[in-house]
Formats: C-alpha cells, sequence, structure tokens
C-alpha cells in the first residue's frame, strides 16, 4: 500500500504496523525519496491529547534546561538583533519563562496546553511579528506538516526546532523510542533529508546537531553554530553580552494585572 509523503508529495509505502496507546493496530508509511514517517490518518488524536503532555516524558524539565542555554547563546551570539521572540508550542511555558529569565522577550504559544508559567505572555501570531522563533518537540506532532510549516514561515525569520531524526536504516517501532506508541501522539518522524527538503522549500539554511535544527533565513557561521549546539563546548560564552532578566519587570506586571483584575 502506499500514499503521499506529507513533505514532499512523493510516494509513502507501507513501512511497519505498531499497536499504540496499547489498543489501537494503525500502520506507518516510509516516503521513497526524503524518507518521511508518516502514520496513517490519525483517528486517535482526540484521545492521545486527553493530557497534552504525556506522563512518560520525564525529561521535560531539563531538556528545557538545554534548550534554554542553546537558545540565549544563539541569540547573543548569532542573532543579537533578534528581539521578538516566540516559542510555539510551548507546553506549559516552562521554556518562555527561562528566557525571560534570561533577558529575552519571549511570548509563548500554545492552544493544547494550559499555560501555567508564562501567564499573561500569550503570543497572537501576526505575519512577520517575530524574529526567532522556537519549536520543540513539536514537528512530530504535525498532522498536516506544511501546514504548520507555513505559519512558521510567515511568523519569524529564525527558527531552532528540536526533533530527533530517523536513525538509518529506519528502525522498526518497537526498536526506537522516540515513537512513543504508548503516547499516541508523534505521528510524523523526520529524517535528515526530510528537514532538509523544509528548509530548501522555505528558504533556510539547515544546520543540525543530536536533535536540534537551526533554520536560518540569512547565513551564519555553522562553525559557531555546531558548537552552540553542543552545548558543553560552548559554555564559556555565558560569561560574556549577558542581558538583563525581564523577572522583575514581569513580577511587576503580574501583581499590577492582579491588582487591577481586584
Amino acid at each position: 500500500m502506499t500514499t503521499d509523503c506529507l513533505i514532499c508529495r512523493s510516494h509513502s509505502e507501507s513501512f511497519a504496523g505498531a499497536t499504540i496507546m496499547g489498543k489501537y493496530d494503525i500502520e506507518y508509511f516510509r516516503c521513497r525519496d526524503c524518507h518521511f514517517i508518516q502514520t496513517e490518518q490519525p483517528y486517535w488524536l482526540d484521545e492521545a491529547y486527553d493530557d497534552a503532555i504525556v506522563s512518560s516524558d520525564v525529561g521535560l524539565i531539563s531538556r528545557n534546561e538545554r534548550f534554554a542555554r542553546i537558545a540565549d547563546r544563539l541569540l547573543r551570539y548569532v542573532y543579537p538583533g533578534a528581539i521578538q521572540c516566540v516559542d510555539y508550542g510551548g507546553g506549559y511555558g516552562i521554556f518562555t519563562r527561562m528566557m525571560r529569565d534570561r533577558g529575552h522577550h519571549f511570548l509563548h504559544r500554545d492552544p493544547f496546553c494550559k499555560n501555567l508559567f508564562a501567564e499573561g505572555l500569550e503570543a497572537e501570531l501576526t505575519f512577520g511579528g517575530f524574529d526567532f522563533l522556537t519549536a520543540f518537540e513539536v514537528f512530530e506532532h504535525f498532522i498536516d506538516p506544511h501546514k504548520d510549516l507555513q505559519i512558521l514561515d510567515s511568523t519569524a525569520d529564525h527558527w531552532l526546532v528540536s526533533t530527533e531524526p530517523v536513525p538509518d536504516p529506519p528502525p522498526q517501532p518497537h526498536e526506537w523510542w522516540y515513537y512513543v506508541l504508548e503516547g499516541g501522539q508523534h505521528i510524523s518522524l523526520w529524517s535528515q533529508r526530510s528537514l532538509q527538503t523544509v528548509a530548501s522549500h522555505y528558504g533556510r539554511r539547515l544546520t543540525s546537531y543530536r536533535g536540534l535544527h537551526l533554520f536560518s533565513r540569512t547565513k551564519v557561521s555553522s562553525f559557531l553554530v555546531h558548537h552552540i549546539l553542543r552545548d558543553r563546548t560552548s559554555r564559556f560564552l555565558d560569561k560574556f553580552r549577558r542581558r538583563q532578566s525581564l523577572l522583575q519587570a514581569d513580577f511587576q506586571r503580574a501583581v499590577a494585572s492582579a491588582q487591577n483584575a481586584a
């Protein structure tokens, strides 16, 4: 059986079957050309999103800490002129809070998850409204990838994305944890080739390292970006070009908002 690839519109062939959420037997398809893996039409998503973040995602906090360090360095050293930033699919708002504590003007966007840590900092996505966009653990949730990618394309020039590329050769669902079979939310699995296809289609330069992918509208130093994405080798950069935290300003805003509501 074949279907159209959601990324490059080539043929996707039946690749594997698996049981998700402990009860639904579903089929996966892999593109002949860009190697993108997609599920059959995901009829189970309403149930899968009863909880927006699955209970097995125990790395949520540590992942946000790592991403915040890396995004902070990118903004200070690669995109110092990027002022307005948005975290797309930001979950509980943890990352937005961390970035504002580091002095970056981040807003939060996630209509599917309760915003616990960045309340009052929700973003309205407007054409060209942001300089820099992050989308962590979001790409694998796309039902119609180009629909979301067009939103990203019109929202910001530069994107920092996290998603684990499918290994080569591609593992079966029971052989790789990133299918997250118990959750049922990972319906789009990206090869490095499919990510490059997206970069080319939307006019961006792609730099990747260990599950992090920078889609840049402008030419950047691949040497510097690789070191920043590697995290540990760029920690010496933290001593310089620090920005003033927005913590106090956000506290005063929250107090004023509460007083006005009283």
